[in-house]
């Protein structure tokens, strides 16, 4: 979910993945990688084949990767690859609770623009990536699509 990414933004790799329009593509994967002589990297790879590589300081890369595991897991459907290893974050749990509940409150304000009939400002709250989203939420996705479809 593109608004709730944007406020888990804090964390530099998922700051990389948001983006304002939201890409009409998913996102299929995201790499990280951790060599030795380069600077650490994720490498994203839309549908359709395009691939774009944003890289991050040495310093702190692991940890940012491995909260950024759990944000993605948690909100999305994109295929995570680590080609190094990591220590995991102390507390998921914590974390997985803190993720739906900023999921949650940005369904709740997204919920505003759809009862403005503000629909395609809606739909830029979701993306394709997005999973376990509620059944009120993928209603009104589908109901926003049909308004913007017939209106054009």
């Amino acid at each position: 979910m593109n608004l709730a990414l944007d406020h888990l933004a804090d964390n530099p790799i998922i700051d990389e993945l948001v983006f304002w329009p939201p890409r009409p593509r998913r996102i299929k994967s995201v790499r990280a990688c951790n060599v030795m002589f380069r600077k650490p990297f994720i490498e994203v790879e839309f549908e359709g084949g395009e691939v774009i590589q944003r890289h991050f300081a040495r310093d702190s890369f692991a940890n940012y990767w491995a909260e950024a595991s759990v944000i993605l897991d948690t909100l999305t459907i994109i295929e995570l690859i680590s080609d190094f290893n990591f220590k995991a974050v102390s507390e998921p749990e914590k974390l997985v609770q803190r993720v739906l509940q900023t999921r949650d409150e940005c369904i709740a304000e997204s919920d505003l623009m759809f009862e403005q009939e503000m629909y395609a400002q809606f739909l830029m709250q979701y993306g394709e990536d997005c999973k376990n989203l509620p059944a009120r939420t993928l209603q009104r996705i589908a109901q926003a699509r049909q308004q913007l479809e017939s209106a054009n």
